[in-house]
């Protein structure tokens, strides 16, 4: 008989650098929070192609001294997470797999999943490494991509901020994002962002558009995305926040004081599994904060 997973466990993917070590202390904040399990997990550098007797002796020395520095950055960042958290439920994992289909696997029936933005021997920039939009693109569990400085890697203060624009995809987002500012004791800040009037079409623009009746049809737009939530959440303070422009945009600016901003993301593409839309993208490759990403 075999056991069931068990899904009240975050996930979060360590591999040496400071970047996952900041992104294991958030998650290990977060589990904390949830009373969960956190789960640490490594996955080994894939091998190349046997040639010979002698490659097949090197290859396997190497794989063990792999396998023995995976389990060193384990032990690291145990010790890192227990010595803020020492009571919480801590396991680990080391795969053979690929850094992306192993922390796939692990998080597959999990509360959350977290990862640094840019992994071991990454360039240190705007840009979030492959395993990152990898994972985000696929996951079927919310995936945190950690951004930000080691000041900032336990959840604080700060509120949280969610875009909504009226999808059954933003419903996920939101109610995520409640959630984690109910947790946390946390306002929250729902942004709508938009470009023209919704009944001229997607960009629509006119000469004798009456945008102040605009403004009003996306404030009542956004209002429904987040009807009911008061009534779960009663504990959670919600400022609305309406503004034309581009979602990424809008969101990037209400991010500036912001610990963690939540998004929904549409997936498209029907081969090699799913492609994130414009906003997700720009929010992971440029937001100062903490991105959480929720597909449905």
């Amino acid at each position: 008989m075999t056991t069931p997973p068990d899904p009240n466990v975050v996930v979060a993917g360590v591999d040496g650098s400071d970047t996952s070590l900041d992104a294991a202390r958030w998650a290990a904040s977060v589990a904390h929070r949830m009373n969960a399990t956190l789960l640490l997990a490594h996955a080994l550098p894939q091998s190349g192609a046997l040639l010979s007797p002698a490659a097949v002796l090197m290859q396997s020395q190497f794989l063990s001294q792999l396998r023995e520095d995976g389990e060193a950055i384990i032990d690291g960042a145990t010790r890192l997470v227990r010595s803020e958290f020492p009571d919480l439920d801590i396991e680990y994992s080391i795969g053979p797999e690929s850094a992306g289909s192993h922390l796939l696997e692990e998080a597959d029936d999990a509360r959350m999943l977290v990862l640094g933005a840019t992994g071991a021997g990454a360039v240190r920039s705007l840009f979030v490494g492959s395993t990152a939009l990898h994972v985000a693109n696929r996951a079927t569990c919310p995936v945190t991509v950690w951004r930000g400085s080691s000041e900032t890697a336990v959840p604080d203060e700060r509120p949280v901020v969610v875009g909504v624009d009226g999808s059954s995809v933003s419903d996920h987002a939101v109610v995520h994002a409640f959630e984690f500012a109910d947790l946390t004791g946390v306002p929250l800040i729902a942004v709508h962002a938009w470009r023209g009037s919704s009944a001229l079409g997607a960009g629509g623009t006119g000469v004798l558009v009456d945008w102040k009746a605009v403004e009003q049809e996306e404030s009542a737009l956004l209002s429904e995305g987040l009807a009911g939530m008061s009534e779960r959440f009663p504990d959670v303070s919600v400022t609305h926040v309406t503004e034309q422009g581009s979602a990424a945009e809008v969101l990037i600016k209400q991010a500036r004081s912001a610990q963690l901003v939540v998004v929904g993301s549409h997936g498209r593409g029907p081969i090699v599994g799913a492609l994130m839309g414009s906003t997700s993208q720009n929010l992971l490759h440029h937001a100062p904060c903490p991105v959480t990403i929720c597909r449905p």
